[in-house]
């Protein structure tokens, strides 16, 4: 953190999982963190420093008035922005989805990234520069037919990725992607309420038999690690913690 920059984060998606850890590690780190939900996070919200903000971000409006609320805390920009939103559809057979559950999987996953970006820019810019970390997905190699719906929606955020690295390079900010593999989530672990304790992950890990389960904790701290990437780091590049090829 270059002296001067605010303290200033914006996570999409942080009403549970990877959203709520990045929000609570950033925290740590002593940010003022705007958290965009569509179900918002009451635990997180009596934490000090934590700004709540419900929004559908699909609806590019509604991003821009969620922003307009928090704006005491953005006056003078922000310093990151992690983009975390999306929903994941059921596995199906590729000759037999819908394209409108593609269509659909687009809008919750793409559409919300792009107008998180063109709502944050500005901001970063604002603050002299920052960083834009995009939560992927090693499913984007397409070597999973049945996933293709997901798995096409996270490759053109990589894409989305890669450009905002070279459009708002003069800003002084970066775009980078973190593609943590499988992580103790509801969205991974079908039927989960709650935290799964680091006992049962080791247990899970055991072996070797199966790729790298991580907690939500965990890859938090490598989010928010790439979310600290001065403005001459790294920049349109995907970290990869799964042992999935690109």
């Amino acid at each position: 953190m270059g002296a001067g920059f605010p303290q200033v984060a914006v996570v999409s998606g942080t009403s549970s999982g990877i959203g709520a850890a990045v929000a609570t590690e950033l925290l740590r780190r002593e940010y003022t963190v705007v958290g965009l939900s569509r179900r918002g996070n009451p635990a997180l919200a009596k934490q000090n420093g934590y700004v709540d903000c419900v929004a559908d971000l699909r609806d590019d409006e509604a991003v821009q008035a969620a922003l307009t609320s928090a704006s005491e805390v953005t006056e003078d920009g922000v310093r990151a922005v992690v983009l975390n939103a999306g929903a994941s559809p059921e596995p199906a057979d590729l000759a037999k989805v819908e394209w409108q559950v593609a269509a659909d999987t687009y809008e919750t996953n793409v559409r919300t990234a792009l107008n998180l970006v063109q709502a944050t820019a500005p901001l970063l810019k604002q603050s002299g520069g920052g960083s834009l970390t995009f939560v992927g997905a090693s499913l984007a190699n397409g070597y999973k037919p049945e996933r293709w719906a997901y798995a096409a929606s996270k490759a053109a955020m990589t894409t989305l990725m890669r450009a905002c690295s070279v459009e708002f390079a003069g800003d002084g900010v970066v775009a980078n992607e973190v593609r943590p593999g499988p992580v103790a989530t509801a969205m991974t672990m079908a039927g989960l309420d709650g935290e799964v304790s680091d006992q049962i992950i080791r247990a899970i890990n055991a072996g070797f038999g199966t790729d790298w389960l991580k907690s939500p904790r965990t890859v938090a701290e490598w989010i928010a690690a790439i979310a600290e990437f001065p403005s001459n780091g790294p920049t349109g590049q995907v970290f990869n913690y799964s042992r999935k090829v690109l």
